[in-house]
């Protein structure tokens, strides 16, 4: 299995100059709070991020980027990451959340917002964005709502790692992509 940083460079190598940069000096105060479990979090979440949004990340200030796919001759906004150095990871993706739960990747719990992540003790903060929050949503995630589009919030810790919220982090991002890689499959079975 590819290491962190192996799984890392690509993302990063796709970026423009002004974006690695910023990146490179996000990751420097992430690395530099102590045990470095921040800094490897923000680089394996973008990694997942990044290996299912091929395109270029771009930023959004200078705590928050934005992953996109192609969408013809455009691209579209499938993922953010934000870290605003408070202790918690924010990522933001195309909702999935009752198929995330029939899957069982999750479940539900009787606190309101939080998850039980399938084979674990560990629980996942997931909150809902709709078109509620679509008019007053900062720019790193507001095209991923309105147009009857509705996104979701995962907010993970930064102090500590945890391969199994990892993993359900994968998860719900390759439930996520799904969405898109299913209307882009008849347009390419159309094309040939």
């Amino acid at each position: 299995m590819p290491s962190v940083a192996e799984r890392f460079e690509p993302v990063l190598e796709r970026a423009g100059v002004k974006e690695r940069t910023k990146i490179e000096k996000h990751l420097a105060v992430c690395d530099a709070e102590g045990t470095g479990a921040h800094g490897q979090l923000w680089r394996r979440t973008a990694a997942i991020l990044g290996e299912l949004a091929p395109l270029a990340i771009q930023s959004a200030g200078s705590t928050a980027w934005k992953f996109f796919i192609a969408d013809g001759k455009y691209r579209m906004q499938v993922f953010a990451l934000e870290d605003t150095f408070d202790g918690l990871l924010r990522i933001y993706m195309p909702d999935m959340l009752n198929e995330a739960v029939k899957t069982k990747i999750i479940s539900r719990t009787p606190v309101p917002q939080m998850f039980a992540v399938e084979g674990s003790s560990t629980h996942l903060k997931i909150e809902s964005l709709g078109a509620a929050e679509a008019s007053g949503a900062p720019p790193h995630y507001q095209h991923m709502l309105g147009w009857n589009r509705k996104a979701v919030r995962l907010i993970l810790p930064t102090t500590k790692a945890d391969d199994k919220l990892e993993h359900a982090v994968l998860a719900l991002a390759q439930l996520a992509s799904r969405t898109w890689k299913a209307v882009a499959a008849p347009a390419t079975a159309v094309a040939r």
